[in-house]
């Protein structure tokens, strides 16, 4: 199981694991959505915000595959 490093709207560290992404989308210029195929205590899916294009960080999850 390999992480991915990505920063956070906050500029914090955050690591992601490919195989639990279920998508990635744009929120904003800049700021890409990643939800996971993970619940939280509410059972909704767990979302984080990161920096960088959609694109790029599509590629870089897929490259760790």
């Amino acid at each position: 199981m390999a992480l991915i490093g990505f920063k956070n709207t906050h500029n914090q560290p955050v690591y992601v694991n490919p195989a639990q992404v279920a998508y990635v989308t744009t929120f904003e210029e800049g700021v890409t959505i990643i939800t996971l195929a993970v619940a939280d205590t509410d059972g909704k899916p767990i979302v984080l915000y990161v920096r960088g294009h959609a694109d790029a960080v599509q590629q870089k999850l897929n490259a760790a595959t």
